[in-house]
């Protein structure tokens, strides 16, 4: 009886997530282009926005797919502690450990990458100073994760490794389908590349589903740089967001109810959707309010995190599984 009741529940959850997919999809598909003319934030011939909201979430957006990762690997870390393997527990704990830093420390430079597009590279978080603090700052957090997870009962530790993978397959898999795969087949052309090369008609706008072709160097639709700050095909690279997706690593929160049974409470289960959603939904508008993206690219670009989540779930989460 209750094997039942949790079938029909997937059955009407899977359901529930179709009809509002293909609603929001629908809409976006009709009203990308007047979206955009509403909440882009761009002077004429300007490529790189300056307005704050959209600098400064569009900085910070592939942040909690690093956060997710270093957490990741901070688990494998305590894992690979507990190994009675020798040559695991030596060198899987310094290569987790090494990970889990790598992963954190990257934000220091990703952040900057982005504030100097949008405000010039006079900013203070571009300072090599300013660099080495937070370089230091990040990997100490790093370590605090790992030591704090290694301090968890067995039990807890392993069950958490679960998330561990498929917070990674979650983010390799997204990345392949998005940053590999399709944005390189679909060459859709952003909202701010039309702007930029004055085409205010945006007579070269596609819809989502309309595959385009990469302008090469000559053609009067490809340009190298804008401020000095490379472009090129870039600019041809909207559909979908791989920033919603990278922010959409949050999801990944979703496991835990399925892993510990501190969060397998309704109460959690809201709150952790919510954060999810939230930070998620923040980061898409910023990439609207940016020009870099249509509703469609960060709609499709978040729910593709999310599926390669649920996928990860199936996959590694068998039924049965105990949790801790």
């Amino acid at each position: 009886m209750e094997k039942n009741k949790s079938k029909l529940g997937t059955v009407l959850s899977i359901c529930f997530f179709v009809v509002i997919f293909a609603g929001l999809l629908i809409t976006a598909t009709f009203t990308d282009l007047q979206i955009s003319q509403k909440l882009v934030r761009l002077d004429e011939g300007q490529y790189f926005t300056t307005n704050l909201f959209g600098a400064i979430f569009a900085s910070i957006g592939s942040c909690p797919t690093y956060i997710m990762l270093s957490a990741a690997f901070a688990i494998i870390y305590s894992n690979t502690l507990r190994s009675e393997n020798k040559v695991l527990k030596i060198l899987g704990s310094i290569a987790a450990n090494a990970a889990s830093v790598v992963a954190m420390v990257y934000i220091v430079f990703d952040i900057p990458r982005y504030l100097v597009k949008h405000f010039g590279e006079d900013i203070i978080f571009n300072q090599t100073y300013i660099k080495v603090v937070f370089i230091f700052a990040a990997a100490a957090i790093a370590e605090l994760i790992c030591r704090y997870f290694a301090k968890l009962d067995d039990k807890t530790a392993m069950a958490l490794l679960k998330f561990s993978f498929i917070v990674i397959f979650a983010v390799i898999l997204s990345n392949i389908l998005i940053n590999i795969i399709i944005k390189n087949v679909m060459c859709r052309p952003r909202y701010r590349t039309m702007w930029y090369l004055g085409d205010y008609e945006f007579t070269n706008f596609r819809r989502w589903y309309q595959k385009s072709v990469m302008p090469e160097a000559g053609n009067p639709l490809y340009f190298e740089a804008v401020n000095g700050i490379h472009v090129g095909h870039d600019a041809y690279r909207s559909f979908p967001s791989g920033h919603t997706n990278a922010a959409a690593a949050v999801y990944g929160l979703l496991v835990l109810p399925r892993v510990l049974k501190k969060y397998n409470t309704t109460a959690w289960k809201i709150l952790l959707v919510l954060i999810s959603v939230g930070i998620t939904g923040v980061v898409a508008v910023s990439r609207i309010v940016c020009g870099a993206h249509f509703f469609s690219d960060v709609l499709v670009g978040g729910t593709i995190m999310f599926l390669c989540v649920m996928l990860g779930i199936k996959i590694f989460i068998r039924s049965g599984f105990e949790r801790a």
